[in-house]
């Protein structure tokens, strides 16, 4: 927040009248016609106009955004001469900032009309508690959203979320999310213990052929199931894993520079499990199955879930499948060890290992599967390549949302997070394709856990690319 804003500093106007303020707050990504328009009938209700700037770190208008930084969107909004002053706000919202300037206009945008978002609804109540005004200007509304879309995204992208959007892809998934908050989700697999050690290289060793680094920090992070289960934020949550001591630890070794993983490390491939703990596991496994609305496995393959809790899962009123491949189980830790699901969510090598066929059609990859797993809703994902969806007898591709991103790990894990959920409230695949690579493209960009992939942002990047 800036200094500038000092008690009585906007107290008179030059003839010793009340000066009127007028408060604008907003994100202005992209300065278009009708921002402009909207600040110059805001600048009209007042004497001495501010506009507030949001922050970077609270943009969540989509994937890659905000184009441009807070200064350099200030700046932009500071070259109209309808505006006086122009400040950064760090805050989330703008109520706290209403409470301290105390404005006596408060500015908003037609396409708040009617709306119920709670930032909305706090902002209303700030300027009513300061005895201020609400008022919406009539200028029409324009997307930034949309424009910057059209300028970053293909023309396969733009083309797919239109049909999305034709289909009310959105409005299908808040009804999802609605729906599946209502229901109690399990998250079942094994605890990690992810360790990044960051190391920047020195070079050759001197007198042998192998590369020196020097470590310059580490993160040790909460993996496996307790990662997974927070993407999403569900509110009726519970997971069922085996004890903390007995997890599985990783540590891979990370340039600092360019954030690449050079390799890992594993402290052992399964977890020691005691024949004690294990029988409690399986006990709480079979009341918590049936208790639950909608069981989700992440199956990591570390000696978690073997012959006897899969067939306790057989009893689960919706089943959710992701059964990983990783370094310590490559080729060992199938799908189709899993006779029965309602959906299943791996990625593309995962589906081929399970079938053992390497280069046909996904269409004839899923048909194998189904013949080996009773399962008809699989959605198969493949980095940048986007996924592929099935629910007999349909399916489709979506493709990928973002080319880049700094760290796939857990990308597999959120998708299946979040989407479970949203299928087993009768979500139609084709929408659950488009979130999936939504939280797909927010999990690669974040490094390691450092966050979870929430639910606004989720929500307000799918507004954003269906402007």
């Amino acid at each position: 927040m800036t200094d500038m804003l000092l008690p009585g500093r906007y107290e008179v106007t030059g003839d010793g009248k009340p000066m009127k303020i007028v408060l604008c707050h907003g994100v202005f990504d992209l300065m278009h016609l009708g921002h402009i328009r909207h600040l110059q009938e805001a600048a009209k209700f007042g004497d001495y106009l501010i506009v507030s700037v949001t922050a970077d770190r609270h943009v969540k208008k989509g994937i890659g955004r905000p184009h441009f930084s807070a200064e350099q969107r200030a700046e932009a909004v500071r070259a109209l001469g309808c505006v006086d002053e122009v400040i950064i706000n760090d805050e989330e919202g703008a109520w706290d900032l209403i409470r301290r300037l105390r404005p006596a206009i408060y500015v908003k945008g037609v396409d708040y009309v009617g709306s119920t978002s709670t930032g909305f609804a706090k902002e209303r109540e700030a300027i009513a508690e300061v005895g201020g005004q609400l008022k919406i200007t009539g200028s029409r509304k324009w997307s930034s959203s949309r424009l910057l879309k059209s300028e970053t995204l293909s023309d396969e992208i733009c083309a797919y979320l239109d049909v999305m959007k034709h289909n009310d892809a959105q409005d299908k998934i808040f009804k999802a999310f609605e729906a599946a908050d209502k229901k109690k989700v399990l998250f079942v697999g094994e605890i990690i213990l992810d360790v990044y050690r960051y190391v920047q290289g020195l070079g050759r060793a001197s007198k042998e052929l192998m590369l020196a680094t020097v470590e310059t920090g580490t993160d040790a992070f909460e993996g496996g199931i307790l990662a997974a289960m927070k993407h999403g934020e569900w509110p009726k949550l519970e997971y069922l894993s085996h004890p903390r001591s007995t997890g599985i630890s990783k540590t891979r070794y990370v340039d600092t520079d360019f954030k690449k993983k050079l390799f890992d490390v594993y402290q052992s491939r399964e977890i020691s499990m005691s024949a004690h703990d294990r029988a409690i596991f399986r006990e709480k496994l079979a009341a918590a199955v049936g208790s639950s609305d909608v069981v989700v496995v992440n199956d990591f393959g570390h000696g978690l879930i073997g012959p006897t809790e899969r067939d306790l899962l057989k009893g689960a009123k919706f089943l959710a499948v992701n059964s990983q491949a990783n370094a310590g189980n490559y080729g060992f830790n199938l799908a189709t060890k899993y006779q029965r699901a309602d959906y299943v969510c791996i990625d593309d090598p995962e589906a081929r290992l399970a079938t053992g066929m390497q280069r046909e059609p996904m269409t004839k990859v899923v048909s194998e599967l189904t013949r080996r797993i009773s399962c008809s809703r699989f959605l198969i994902t493949h980095g940048r390549y986007g996924s592929h969806w099935f629910h007999a007898p349909h399916s489709n591709s979506a493709p990928a949302l973002s080319q880049g991103g700094i760290d796939t790990m857990g990308a597999g894990d959120a998708v299946m997070a979040v989407t479970a959920p949203l299928v087993a409230a009768g979500l139609d695949m084709a929408c659950a394709a488009l979130v999936g690579n939504i939280v797909g493209a927010i999990k690669i960009s974040i490094l390691g856990h450092k966050r979870h992939v929430g639910r606004d942002e989720i929500l307000q990047t799918l507004e954003a690319l269906l402007a």
